[in-house]
């Protein structure tokens, strides 16, 4: 618990971390599905199996519900991560609990698109090389639709989640710059 945090301060932090976290997760694989339904005629089995494919290639395109389900959990595992970061940066930089969340959560659906289009997917890319042994390639880009999905389904529920988290006295503290060295 952090200090000056009380018992009910930490259930509503971890509260809102939830519901931002999972609010951005089923958000987000809907849109990706219905996206993948009307551009390409993709059921939300192929896609979820496409998400599975950063870590398992190929091969997981071809898998059945198990792979599909793989990519589900690592689906919430990214959402997850986008959020604990969102909440750790909100706590230290007050322009991202104050400023107005229509403005907050488009930017950081922005940054989330921008660190898994060209830092995440890339990188999965050139580590599966290792243990698959093909060749890394370039995932390709997202695409504008996507784009526009992060920052609606993705930036906006995690911001929105986060910023119902109580401020406990240490995140005042060290927000203020006053924990710095």
């Amino acid at each position: 618990m952090a200090l000056g945090a009380s018992p009910s301060s930490t259930r509503s932090v971890g509260q809102a971390i939830l519901s931002g976290w999972l609010l951005c997760g089923v958000l987000d694989i809907t849109a990706a599905c219905l996206q993948g339904w009307i551009q390409a005629g993709r059921t939300p089995g192929e896609v979820l199996k496409g998400v599975a494919s950063a870590l398992w290639g190929r091969a997981a395109l071809d898998g059945g519900a198990g792979m599909a389900m793989i990519g589900l959990v690592m689906h919430f595992t990214v959402a997850l991560t986008a959020t604990l970061v969102f909440y750790a940066l909100s706590r230290r930089l007050a322009l991202l609990r104050t400023a107005p969340l229509l403005v907050v959560g488009p930017i950081y659906g922005v940054i989330v698109f921008g660190a898994m289009n060209y830092g995440t997917l890339p990188l999965l890319s050139w580590l599966r090389s290792f243990y698959l042994g093909t060749a890394p390639r370039w995932p390709g880009t997202m695409g504008w639709p996507q784009l526009g999905i992060h920052m609606i389904c993705v930036g906006l529920p995690i911001a929105w989640g986060v910023r119902r988290a109580p401020m406990s006295r240490s995140d005042v503290y060290f927000a203020s710059g006053s924990g710095r060295s």
